[in-house]
């Protein structure tokens, strides 16, 4: 048999200088660029490390997420866990995507992900601590009304020290970055010396708001014209004729709230007892030098209960079985009432379908439910599940409960 391996070593030889030629050609081998994090800006809570060392340390706590009795910072769909939700909101964004919130450093990214549908730039003006320097670079209304895709493209930064601190002062002292709650204090006829600024701060945004010129000013609107109850925002809502959306079942014109956490607040037991937002949320604790510093880990006091509820409360067990027991009473009632709402959406749906109806009787039933869903979601979205003012949470329940079997009886009545 011949052999061809001679043959071959003729063109493999040439074939490898070649290689090497061409590689020598060629320089040396270009590493890539290192990847390099943008510089921090007084906006990120990294950038205050080494001058706050402790409280920032705490408040990047607030990426932990962990799931408590009744509510937590772990992520997950209320539209299943509660479907009463769905014939409630149906119609408008919640309708489609209703999560539960995880700490603040998450506040931008669970903006992006969310289903749904955005005004605009003034989406942000609660998620991150870029929106007091996007509003002045702007305008409030440029800002506002900006397309909200172009407005994320701005953002980076979730909500961050300088939002209720003032980098400019030596004592990093507290301020209000929102124009929108100095605004409602003023139409309460109040100022803010009325309040403690350790509960304003939170107040800028753990509030009930809504849009005044939706989609042309974007103007955020907290309904405080009449005091902090709900049934004074209904009838602010009522003075300027809004809506958020026509609920395509009932008819009726509906308002979705919005964490009303501050108003929730307002004569409860601690507010009375002269208590703040932060006295529970914020407690003093020290680090371990034995410096004492105000802790900025944003969570529930239940998750520090020995620092935040021992300050008053001996029996720390006690309190904790308590708290859980109250927030699961008052759960299960709004439960009971959600799925009576559902129940009295659909049979005044089906209501308005026959031919014959009494529309007067359908209109007070559409007022019925205007009130009984602005009532229960109330307490729905005030994220202490009712322990920020129990009393209060049991009379927001009792006049939902109350205003929808007002609407079962006017759509029962209205029938032919």
């Amino acid at each position: 048999m011949e052999r061809k391996t001679g043959t071959t070593n003729k063109f493999l030889l040439p074939l490898l200088l070649l290689i090497l030629l061409l590689a020598a050609l060629a320089g040396p081998r270009r590493q890539p660029a290192p990847v390099t994090a943008p510089p921090l800006t007084p906006a990120a809570v990294e950038y205050w490390r080494d001058r706050f060392p402790a409280q920032v340390a705490s408040y990047l706590r607030t990426k932990e997420m962990e799931a408590t009795a009744h509510a937590g910072s772990v992520p997950y769909q209320k539209l299943d866990r509660y479907p009463f939700m769905r014939a409630m909101y149906h119609g408008f964004g919640f309708w489609f995507d209703f999560r539960e919130s995880r700490g603040h450093m998450y506040s931008v990214e669970d903006t992006l992900v969310t289903g749904r549908p955005k005004f605009g730039g003034v989406c942000w003006g609660c998620k991150s601590a870029d929106y007091p320097a996007l509003t002045a670079q702007y305008g409030q209304k440029e800002f506002d009304t900006m397309f909200w895709s172009e407005a994320a493209r701005k953002t980076d930064h979730p909500v961050a020290c300088i939002d209720c601190h003032d980098p400019q002062s030596p004592d990093f002292a507290l301020r209000l970055t929102r124009p929108w709650l100095e605004e409602a204090i003023t139409a309460q006829g109040k100022t803010l010396a009325d309040f403690d600024m350790r509960s304003l701060t939170c107040a800028q945004c753990h509030s009930e708001y809504y849009f005044e010129g939706p989609g042309t000013e974007n103007k955020i609107v907290f309904p405080w014209t009449f005091g902090f109850r709900p049934e004074d925002a209904l009838a602010h809502l009522d003075a300027e004729r809004f809506s958020d959306w026509t609920h395509p079942r009932t008819g009726a014109g509906v308002h979705k709230v919005q964490h009303p956490e501050f108003e929730f607040f307002q004569g409860s037991v601690h507010a009375n007892l002269g208590l703040s937002c932060a006295d529970c949320h914020m407690p003093r604790v020290r680090d371990a030098q034995g410096s004492e510093y105000t802790q900025h880990w944003l969570t529930s006091p239940l998750k520090h209960i020995e620092a935040s509820c021992q300050r008053c409360h001996a029996d720390v067990a006690r309190i904790k079985a308590r708290t859980e027991a109250l927030q699961g009473e008052l759960r299960a009632s709004a439960n009971e009432i959600g799925a009576a709402l559902e129940k009295a959406i659909n049979s005044l749906r089906d209501a308005r379908r026959e031919a014959n109806v009494n529309q007067d009787l359908v209109r007070q039933a559409q007022a019925k439910h205007r009130r009984a869903q602005l009532f229960l979601d109330w307490f729905l979205v005030e994220n202490s599940t009712g322990f920020h003012n129990a009393a209060e949470g049991r009379r927001i329940l009792e006049e939902a409960r109350r205003a929808v079997q007002e609407m079962t009886e006017l759509t029962d009545k209205a029938l032919p």
